[in-house]
């Protein structure tokens, strides 16, 4: 069993369930927020039949099938999926998302197009260990919060950030901060303020400096 936490919202009382799977909870429409762990792809098909979920963190061994049998979550706002089986050959929920994470050592820059379907999405976490950025200009323009874990990310394709204009905040995770890349964030990052390398004590001072005329503050200690 899991841990179970009710979150009061006015006019009603959604509950949300944190942990492993139990087949029962198929028929409770009462559970608006389910975060699963130890994943697969039979237990999304089940949660596939949930419409009423309004965010959905799966985590696990699941594949591509399992994601697309997430179609039907069409009152889904925020949506996290984790799973070293996952290519990016599937489609989002049909739902207005606001919020999506998508972690997969196979996953490639067709991961971005899909998300491009998706105009309302305000924040966006992608790990994906076979994506270089050329699927960068593929995002939504109204993006505000940008995550990127890419160990193949090559400085020049972050020069399609100028055409996200509310882009705020943008973290990278495994990203060495050289001057090569603060130079091009600092020429096309549009209205970015804010530049976070996790794993990053102090990035050198000529980057600092770069990044700091260019307006952009920097914090690599905080963690998403």
């Amino acid at each position: 069993m899991g841990e179970m936490r009710s979150v009061d919202l006015p006019g009603d009382v959604q509950l949300a369930y944190t942990g492993c799977w139990v087949p029962s909870l198929r028929d409770q429409s009462f559970f608006k927020e389910l975060d699963l762990t130890g994943v697969s792809d039979e237990i999304l098909r089940e949660v596939g039949e949930m419409p009423w979920l309004t965010v959905l963190k799966a985590q696990g061994d699941f594949s591509d099938a399992g994601a697309e049998a997430l179609r039907g979550l069409n009152g889904l706002t925020d949506l996290t999926l984790e799973s070293p089986h996952l290519r990016g050959d599937f489609a989002l929920p049909e739902a207005d998302l606001r919020v999506v994470s998508l972690t997969g050592e196979g996953l490639t820059d067709r991961s971005f197009r899909m998300l491009g379907l998706h105009p309302e999405l305000k924040v966006v976490r992608l790990s994906a260990g076979e994506a270089t950025g050329t699927g960068l200009g593929w995002l939504p323009p109204g993006l505000r919060m940008l995550y990127l874990r890419l160990p193949r990310l090559t400085p020049e394709a972050l020069d399609v950030l100028a055409q996200l204009p509310y882009l705020s905040t943008l973290t990278f995770a495994g990203t060495e901060p050289t001057f090569r890349l603060a130079s091009r964030l600092a020429r096309y990052a549009g209205q970015l303020t804010r530049v976070d390398f996790l794993g990053v004590e102090q990035p050198p001072p000529d980057i600092l400096r770069t990044l700091a005329e260019a307006g952009i503050r920097v914090n690599a200690a905080i963690a998403i």
